[in-house]
């Protein structure tokens, strides 16, 4: 597959961008007129790739709870803005995939976390939030950490929780699942440029085990999955030093992630991986790695999602300081 979608590199047909962009976004506030220490905080919720923000409230009816949102709604509880990144979903996609770069894409999450500290305006009605917790998944979490090496010690974020994501990818391990969106589904994308990327066939995304998983949950996410710009393909697993953040930090995989675990026998050093891990945080108020044994890469829609929404909701009072 070509990365850049026949896209050629030429220095003579770069240009500057000057765009606005729409952000969508759902919105979860706890069912509670009295106002408590949570109700300063909210947690800014970004998708992976061929996602879009029902991944933290997907439209499923099982017998389990796949929401996170609903989850931390009840139990923490905590807010939460689950939002669209662009490209992807309601949020703004433009004509041509290039446009859509991954530093801004980045750059609109910080932006949009700092309006949540400063103003209503984004969420008419509601109050301003002290503390911003950035909870990424995959694709997600690539861009919240790519946030905190531009913005260092100035980000808006006070805590970040990042799953199913790890700095070295091995590739080679990893069958070819994305395609051009306009050949995934061309009844839904035919006219896209062929920069925007999507994925077929799910069931990477989740354990080998069968019995892990509901096969409804991989045919849901067959039927609505969405699309991303290549660049936003291209670049989530790069991660570099991000000297300057100083907020606490944690990284959570599926031990029975097919992308990043399962080609290195389950991610079961866990004191190797989080001293490689780590290493690229050194100036966070902490590190902690942690491992969901059976899990898969979408640690929110498996049979193992009710204890991973209880170690997130445990992080973001860790890490709000509550």
């Amino acid at each position: 597959m070509d990365p850049f979608a026949g896209l050629k590199s030429n220095a003579s047909e770069l240009r500057r961008v000057e765009d606005t962009y729409d952000v969508y976004g759902v919105f979860c506030q706890p069912n509670s007129t009295e106002k408590t220490k949570n109700s300063d905080v909210l947690q800014l919720l970004v998708h992976g790739f061929s996602y879009t923000s029902q991944y933290w409230s997907p439209p499923v009816e099982e017998f389990r709870n796949y929401s996170y949102a609903a989850f931390s709604c009840a139990q923490g509880p905590y807010s939460s803005l689950a939002v669209d990144v662009l490209g992807a979903g309601l949020s703004s996609r433009p004509a041509n995939s290039s446009d859509v770069q991954f530093p801004t894409a980045s750059a609109i999450l910080s932006q949009l976390a700092r309006l949540l500290k400063t103003t209503n305006s984004i969420l008419p009605g509601a109050q301003t939030f002290k503390t911003i917790i950035g909870v990424g998944h995959s694709a997600g979490s690539s861009l919240l950490t790519f946030g905190t090496i531009v913005d260092g010690h100035q980000s808006p974020f006070h805590g970040l929780i990042l799953t199913s994501s790890l700095s070295k990818l091995n590739a080679s391990s990893i069958p070819p699942v994305t395609a051009s969106a306009r050949d995934v589904d061309p009844l839904r994308w035919a006219s896209l440029d062929p920069g925007y990327l999507s994925v077929g066939d799910h069931n990477i995304f989740y354990p080998t085990d069968p019995t892990s998983f509901s096969p409804r949950m991989v045919l849901l996410d067959d039927l609505i999955a969405d699309v991303a710009a290549v660049s936003i393909f291209v670049q989530t697993g790069t991660e570099a030093l991000t000297s300057g953040y100083t907020g606490p930090v944690a990284k959570i995989v599926g031990s029975a992630d097919q992308i990043f675990c399962v080609g290195i026998g389950g991610c079961a050093n866990v004191t190797g991986l989080t001293a490689t891990e780590g290493a690229l945080w050194p100036a966070a108020k902490s590190f902690e790695f942690l491992v969901v044994q059976g899990s898969g890469h979408d640690l929110n829609l498996d049979f193992f999602a009710a204890g991973t929404f209880n170690t997130f909701v445990r992080l973001v009072k860790q890490f709000s300081g509550l």
